[in-house]
């Protein structure tokens, strides 16, 4: 009789079927307690961030870049009760301030530092409450896209580079949502280039709202 069950393929398909239910109730079991302890700590298993503001060099950079704007998007993943995953995308452009001094100088007067950066890392609430100061801090990949400008076109060179940061900021509940400013240091390891820096340093000064 197993056999000739086993045999009928309308009966594989309710095999199948309940296989799948059982795995499906069994992930629902285990994501329970996360999204419970979520709910006991008042807060959501997942937000959206949008925010934009300006970017200043700090140290070497400063005498080669001037101050630019940027803008990020970011998650935050409520894992674990007050220690969430932040995943941050962000880009920045700067102009560049003085370029390395080449038999070409002359021909190119101008140009732009754009940075496109992706990020991992943590943010974490100081203080419960609808006023919340927190810190921050990711590692990740910076893609450094260089582009020098002369009467005739351009010369665009890029490189993906490692880079840190961290910060502070403090959010304000509206609601469900919160609006936030928030303050960074930024360090991205570089190799000299057009623009003569060891690495990049940067302070990106942030407004924006949480979802």
């Amino acid at each position: 009789m197993a056999e000739s069950r086993l045999g009928n393929p309308g009966w594989r398909r309710t095999l199948r079927r309940r296989a799948t239910a059982s795995a499906g109730a069994l992930l629902a079991l285990l994501a329970l307690p996360m999204a419970a302890s979520a709910q006991r700590s008042g807060e959501h298993m997942f937000r959206l961030g949008v925010a934009g503001g300006v970017i200043v060099p700090t140290s070497n950079a400063s005498s080669a870049l001037k101050t630019g704007v940027h803008a990020q998007a970011f998650g935050l993943i409520n894992l674990l009760p007050g220690l969430p995953l932040r995943l941050n995308l962000g880009y920045q452009k700067l102009d560049l301030k003085s370029i390395v001094a080449t038999a070409q100088q002359a021909a190119m007067p101008s140009g732009t530092t754009g940075i496109l950066a992706g990020t991992a890392g943590t943010q974490i609430s100081l203080l419960p409450g609808p006023v919340r100061p927190y810190v921050v801090a990711g590692v990740g990949g910076f893609n450094v896209k260089n582009t020098l400008n002369n009467p005739t076109g351009s010369v665009s060179t890029s490189s993906l580079k490692f880079g840190i940061d961290g910060g502070a900021g403090i959010a304000i509940s509206i609601g469900r949502l919160s609006a936030f400013v928030e303050g960074r240091v930024q360090n991205i390891y570089t190799d000299s280039g057009a623009v003569k820096l060891k690495n990049i340093q940067a302070v990106p000064v942030s407004f924006g709202i949480i979802f």
